[in-house]
């Protein structure tokens, strides 16, 4: 059950926020130049990414451990893994503090600033925050997001005066970060450069353990399909009253890449593993219909989750730039909600 914050937790989280905003950290980093906050176990590291050296958005994000540096990564490195923006969006999770403009922030947003007291003029000088969830539509902040901002934001602060203190000069192109580290026998902080634990999106592989399943996918005899397979975001809103928050669901794709028709897709759950169903409509297939010649994908995270299925069953898995039959589905999905 959803419990919001109070406005006294609010107004914690806008200060702190607001005397972030007057050290202008965007002077000093890029986006790229991450700052991690280690208070426990290495994976539990928070990165911060600052944004607004460009000048065009100013902001503070921060991610979770490493599977919220895995999925900045996966931000980062979009163009190059051949993901749409929607995709690479879709799955990230990650607390935001933006100031943008006041056309950007909701109703609920303007009046709780204007609840607080604040009074912002001008272009990238309204304060808002954003939760970011897989499966999930970008919303606001509820109670325990509020409170993990507030004291990733007092974190940041402390950090931020270490490294101005210490006159710090970091490799952030060579792959490293700036690392504050709690030390709990000292009681004190302790800062300095480091390595960040990977540089590179980590993909990972669908693995299917039940030997049965497998032993029956590679007796299915073949057929001539050339199948296309993707998952791709809905990129709208969808709210339900079971959600705490509004959807924004995943769809697994199945197409013919002969016909450039398409031959199935899924609207999971928002909680659902989008690739786990993806490969549940590919075995559907095949037990249906035979083993497909060929399947083809777009970019490496689809490939790593069907490459099991296509060893089993000898099918020819390629990745190619374009799945032409799928977007043609896609983009008429995307006129059907805008």
């Amino acid at each position: 059950m959803r419990k919001e914050a109070s406005l006294e937790q609010w107004k914690e989280l806008y200060e702190v926020a607001t005397r972030l905003k007057e050290r202008k950290p965007w002077e000093k980093f890029w986006d790229m130049d991450l700052i991690g906050i280690r208070n426990g176990a290495a994976e539990d590291t928070v990165f911060f990414s600052i944004l607004g050296r460009g000048g065009e958005c100013y902001g503070i994000t921060a991610y979770r451990g490493y599977d919220g540096l895995n999925r900045y990564l996966m931000l980062v490195m979009q163009e190059r893994m051949n993901l749409s923006v929607d995709f690479a969006m879709y799955h990230q999770r990650n607390l935001t503090c933006y100031w943008g403009n006041r056309d950007e922030l909701t109703d609920k947003q303007r009046k709780m600033i204007k609840e607080l007291g604040y009074t912002y003029r001008g272009k990238n000088q309204w304060l808002y925050f954003m939760s970011y969830e897989p499966g999930y539509w970008p919303y606001n902040l509820d109670e325990a997001e509020v409170l993990r901002m507030i004291g990733y934001l007092r974190d940041l602060e402390t950090a931020l005066t270490h490294y101005d203190q210490a006159g710090m000069q970091v490799d952030f192109e060579g792959g490293n970060m700036f690392l504050l580290t709690f030390d709990e026998e000292k009681g004190t902080w302790d800062f300095g450069e480091e390595p960040l634990p990977f540089v590179e999106y980590q993909v990972g592989n669908l693995v299917i353990t039940d030997e049965e399943l497998l032993l029956d996918l590679s007796k299915v005899p073949k057929c001539d399909a050339v199948l296309e397979a993707d998952i791709s975001a809905l990129g709208a809103s969808v709210t339900d009253k079971k959600y705490d928050r509004p959807a924004n669901p995943a769809l697994p794709l199945l197409g013919d890449a002969l016909s450039k028709t398409i031959l199935k897709f899924e609207m999971p759950q928002p909680e659902d593993d989008s690739m786990m169903v993806l490969a549940e409509m590919v075995i559907g297939f095949i037990f249906q219909y035979g083993s497909p010649k060929e399947i083809r994908v777009s970019n490496e995270i689809v490939e790593a989750g069907l490459a099991q299925i296509c060893e089993v069953c000898k099918i020819k898995l390629r990745r190619v730039k374009r799945l032409p039959g799928l977007e043609s589905f896609i983009q008429g999905m995307e006129r059907f909600h805008m």
